[in-house]
């Protein structure tokens, strides 16, 4: 009786009927059903605070049916709850599903890496991955990987290593291979005494990130030329009105076991009553544990299908849209429904040929246009699909009553575009989208994911 419960739930699952499939599921999916029907009742027990009975399911299922998806979701569970070992274990279980997949060894070395500190064990266990993606061509871990080798050359300083490795990771033109990493390399290149090198990699990422201040510095501090020479910075969105001052809040490196109000009440100690304090979306999604991890979620067939259809290109050093890729497209199959997926997929289609863009993500709403590809997000979390959080409108709200001045979830980009995700019922959604159009927050390493926003004008007004 229960297993033909678990089809019903499935197929209204399939249908978009989320909310009673989910809770379907929580009620009463068993360790044994299918990764996928477990790893959906777990998510839904986790969101309604039940975090115990979701941990047991999880860890029952892992005795009698692992998988990448549901180890994954303990791991969270476990990191909530600070058990840095405990979630370590469940990892290095992960292995015996395939030992030549190198997603878990990637996994394995963060948690040791950002949870437990223990740098050595992760050095050991990223070059592990470094090896597998080497051997067996596994290009997406592979991009993953070395950004976290040299990370840790870096710390080691191990320069001629970190050289080498830089040398070899700027040949794959990943969008996760930084301003920052142009620099160390060139610098390196030149102490090489290997100055047309040099200055060819400092070229390229001027090219690749036209706006970063440090590169075209670089330009002129290694005598390659004035920086006037460059070709002037792009300007991309609205410069924000004169009476208006922006300020990046740097933070420490915000996880999974962070909770969003807390974070945003811990930076935001004395807000002025008109100040609009924001919140990446990604940051916000992933604090809420929205992250599907690669080699733990597998696209189905209709999601690989259906990602052929968005742009594929790839802009070296920039990547390819969100949606291009496989793992995001099954996300949202997951998310909203196939039904309502494949609809907006045709009708976005559709729209193409009648010259009119955004019909698929009018049509798949909101969650569509928050999600965040691989790749574009720091570590550990470069090689997550993340998704913003679960309700941008109500979680800003809850942050405006917890610091005392409004709030928003802001979704930016450097193209120039900035989207109020949700935000606190004093704010001017429309005006808040220009102020944010240049992407304060930064889409590199900048780590500044909260960002206040300050009316001058207010100020002069009330010390009147």
């Amino acid at each position: 009786m229960n297993t033909l419960i678990i089809y019903a739930l499935w197929f209204m699952d399939v249908l978009g009927f989320k909310e009673l499939s989910r809770k379907g599921f929580a009620k009463h999916a068993k360790p044994d059903d299918h990764p996928y029907v477990v790893y959906t009742a777990a998510k839904q027990l986790i969101e309604s605070g039940q975090n115990l009975p979701a941990r047991n399911l999880l860890e029952s299922a892992m005795e009698m049916r692992p998988s990448m998806r549901c180890g994954r979701l303990l791991i969270h569970v476990l990191i909530k709850d600070k058990e840095y070992q405990r979630a370590l274990a469940v990892a290095q279980g992960l292995l015996e599903l395939n030992v030549d997949n190198p997603w878990p060894y990637l996994l394995i070395g963060d948690i040791q890496y950002f949870f437990i500190k223990d740098r050595d064990g992760a050095f050991d266990s990223f070059m592990k991955a470094l090896e597998i993606c080497k051997e067996f061509n596994r290009k997406n871990p592979l991009k993953v990987a070395y950004k976290r080798v040299c990370r840790l050359l870096e710390e080691k300083e191990l320069h001629e290593d970190l050289i080498d490795y830089l040398a070899e990771f700027v040949k794959l033109e990943s969008s996760n291979f930084h301003d920052r990493e142009f620099y160390i390399l060139t610098k390196g290149l030149l102490d090489r005494g290997q100055e047309d090198e040099a200055k060819e990699i400092l070229s390229l990422g001027i090219k690749a990130y036209p706006r970063s201040t440090m590169l075209r510095e670089a330009w002129q501090e290694f005598g390659f030329g004035s920086v006037q020479d460059l070709p002037p910075i792009p300007v991309r969105g609205k410069l924000p009105p004169p009476d208006v001052t922006i300020i990046p809040i740097k933070t420490r490196l915000l996880t999974e076991e962070d909770d969003p109000k807390e974070v945003m009440r811990h930076y935001i100690t004395e807000p002025l009553p008109h100040d609009i304090a924001t919140l990446s979306s990604c940051v916000a999604g992933l604090m809420e544990g929205r992250i599907y991890m690669e080699g733990a979620v597998k696209p189905g067939f209709l999601a690989r299908f259906l990602s052929r259809f968005v742009d594929q290109k790839d802009i070296p050093f920039g990547g390819a849209a969100p949606m291009a890729n496989p793992l995001s497209m099954q996300v949202l199959l997951e998310e909203i429904g196939s039904v309502r997926t494949t609809f907006a997929a045709v009708m976005g289609g559709v729209g193409k040929m009648l010259g009119q863009k955004g019909w698929f993500y009018v049509l798949a709403g909101e969650d569509a246009g928050q999600i965040d590809d691989v790749l574009g997000s720091l570590p550990p979390y470069d090689y997550y699909v993340i998704m913003g959080p679960k309700d941008p409108p109500g979680l800003a709200q809850a942050i405006a009553d917890e610091i005392g001045c409004e709030a928003a979830i802001v979704d930016a980009n450097d193209l120039g575009v900035a989207w109020a995700v949700g935000y606190s019922s004093g704010v001017d959604a429309p005006w808040l989208e220009d102020v944010m159009s240049t992407n304060p927050a930064g889409n590199q390493e900048q780590q500044t994911p909260i960002v206040l926003v300050r009316t001058l004008t207010h100020l002069e007004k009330e010390g009147t």
